[in-house]
């Protein structure tokens, strides 16, 4: 069964026009952006309040804010000692005795401690920003899967009724026998294709609740308008600076050198002195005393020197962090910018009306203009058509949502008010 050029040209015009005119009816059905990303903001937010990470992250700092009350506290207590002897002379004395804290250790102590402090703090900041933005793209995985899932089933229901309509097509003597095992393996392969999208569907969701202990609601949307490219007025050395994961490699450094400072002071001897007072018989007695440690056999330099490779250790850490999220940060945009123009590609030249295109091609294949052959291929190229554009789209909101976590501006976009969109 053969047609002409001219019929093939009509075809393929008659599939662009409804293409081309698919979009724009559909673009008016969809809700504001803004609605959309304060839909998101409301599910992270509720996810990370939750969060079991986030809440010993908040733990940690509750106990570092203690450790510094702590350390606001003067280091040494005073020491009170009684002692009485009983012989042919009865003894009593009474004394008591202060250690000082002569080197300002316990500044020091606080100071050391303030800094660890402003780590865990930081690390909360880090650790907000890492879920959130585990949970978009978790939430963008659930959403692709979905639509992918809904077309794979619109897909088995279209060749169910197309192998229907080919049973009664080859009783009626219009089609062959092979024409109609095909029309059969076709359904079996929309079957399982379907089944294993709605395996990955699951997975999605399973992979969510995971991450947050919640369920996600199925009407929540992926904004459909994203920016053309990320933008040029920030500076990425600036961003990297500011951002929360080089932060806490910065406030772990100066907390190491704090903890130089700490751990020489405290190896240094602090006098002891104290004040005695008793009776020996029938004389009253009355003594100072004074006490130091002598370091001669351990001067505790070998815990400066570690303390001081730690501080190495962490600088070379914070550095290495600042080049890694530099680099991660270039190929973010990178990424962004390569799937944001061929989204932009997929859009200017419209995205396939899967019913219209379908309709369209079933009216030819039962007028006879077109084979069983060339009527599965063309319904199979739609479909995968529809599905690759829908995984382009959820590929453009992975890589936006690594631009925004590798620039750190994640939570600031997300949660800021529709004038600001």
């Amino acid at each position: 069964m053969s047609f002409s050029i001219c019929r093939h040209a009509g075809l393929y015009a008659c599939l662009f026009i409804f293409t081309a005119w698919t979009p724009a009816a559909n673009a008016k059905g969809q809700p504001p952006h803004e609605v959309e990303i304060q839909q998101l903001a409301s599910v992270v937010n509720r996810a990370l309040a939750s969060n079991l990470d986030i809440q010993a992250a908040k733990a940690a700092v509750d106990a570092a804010e203690a450790r510094l009350t702590g350390a606001g506290l003067p280091l040494n207590n005073p020491e009170l000692e009684m002692e009485a002897e009983h012989t042919d002379i009865s003894t009593y004395t009474l004394g008591i005795s202060q250690t000082i804290d002569w080197y300002n250790k316990q500044d020091a102590m606080e100071q050391a401690v303030r800094a660890e402090l402003d780590v865990a703090r930081t690390e909360v900041r880090t650790l907000n920003l890492v879920k959130s933005a585990e949970l978009l793209k978790a939430i963008g995985e659930i959403a692709t899967h979905r639509e992918i899932t809904t077309l794979s089933r619109r897909r088995t229901r279209i060749l169910e009724r197309f192998s229907q309509l080919a049973e009664q097509r080859h009783a009626a003597g219009d089609i062959p026998q092979v024409e109609l095992e095909l029309a059969r393996l076709s359904l079996a392969e929309a079957v399982m294709q379907h089944a294993a999208n709605g395996s990955e569907l699951i997975q999605a969701k399973s992979d969510y609740f995971s991450l947050s202990g919640q369920t996600l609601d199925g009407n929540i949307k992926l904004p459909d308008r994203l920016p053309a490219k990320p933008s040029s007025t920030l500076d990425e050395e600036t961003l990297v600076l500011n951002h929360p994961q080089v932060q806490v490699a910065q406030r772990m450094t100066q907390a190491s050198r704090q903890q130089i400072h700490a751990v020489d002071q405290e190896r240094m001897a602090d006098p002891t002195f104290g004040l005695r007072a008793g009776r020996e018989d029938r004389e009253n007695l009355l003594a100072l005393t004074f006490s130091i440690p002598l370091q001669v056999r351990n001067d505790f330099q070998s815990s400066v020197n570690a303390a001081q490779a730690e501080a190495l250790a962490a600088e070379q850490v914070a550095q290495q962090t600042y080049r890694n999220l530099l680099t991660r940060l270039r190929s973010a945009r990178e990424r962004y910018l390569l799937v944001a123009d061929a989204w932009s590609l997929w859009v200017s030249h419209g995205r396939s009306s899967l019913l219209q295109r379908i309709d369209l091609l079933e009216t030819l294949w039962q007028a006879g203009e077109m084979s069983t052959t060339d009527y599965l291929l063309q319904v199979q190229q739609t479909l995968d058509t529809q599905i690759a554009g829908v995984r382009l789209q959820g590929d453009l909101w992975g890589t936006w949502v690594d631009w925004l976590s590798a620039s750190g501006t994640l939570n600031a976009w997300l949660n800021k008010t529709p004038e600001e969109q």
